[in-house]
């Protein structure tokens, strides 16, 4: 991926985060802690055996992912999109897995890299002008990276 084709993809998420007066990467951001919000949650849950709790705050997380894949803007904002589309679905595939198998290793490896892209997205919305791009699709690719192993990962 080129910076200049991630600059363009998140110039896209910038024109119309200012089309909503400038809070469009914010409230991505605040998706984001609704998903980290709701996977704090299920360690605890999990921890005292709370199973049909800790599944309410799995389908919570697993919906705002599902909206934000939903939110994806495939003819405006490539490469990234595909990026981001690969990272939902895969972390969506590891929820599912930690879930089923009540894994909280997995589940925390899911919230680290939630963070990481949450932690980028919130550099974007910090910032007046699209610069941190390269940012937010350097925090993707790596995040991606660490997936293509994570995915590689069968299920039990």
């Amino acid at each position: 991926m080129s910076p200049a084709s991630a600059l363009r993809a998140y110039q896209a998420v910038r024109s119309e985060s200012m089309a909503h007066g400038g809070k469009g990467a914010e409230l991505v951001v605040m998706l984001y802690d609704g998903i980290l919000e709701s996977l704090s949650k299920i360690q605890g849950h999990t921890e005292r055996k709370e199973w049909r709790e800790a599944g309410q705050q799995y389908a919570r997380a697993l919906t705002i992912i599902a909206g934000l894949k939903d939110t994806l803007d495939f003819d405006r904002g490539q490469p990234v999109a595909n990026q981001l589309l690969d990272f939902y679905d895969s972390v969506t595939s590891q929820l599912i897995r930690a879930q089923a198998t009540r894994d909280l290793d997995l589940l925390q490896k899911c919230i680290d890299l939630i963070a990481n892209v949450r932690d980028s997205w919130g550099q974007l919305a910090a910032q007046a002008s699209p610069a941190p791009a390269g940012v937010v699709v350097k925090r993707v690719n790596s995040v991606n990276a660490n997936l293509s192993g994570f995915a590689a990962v069968s299920p039990a």
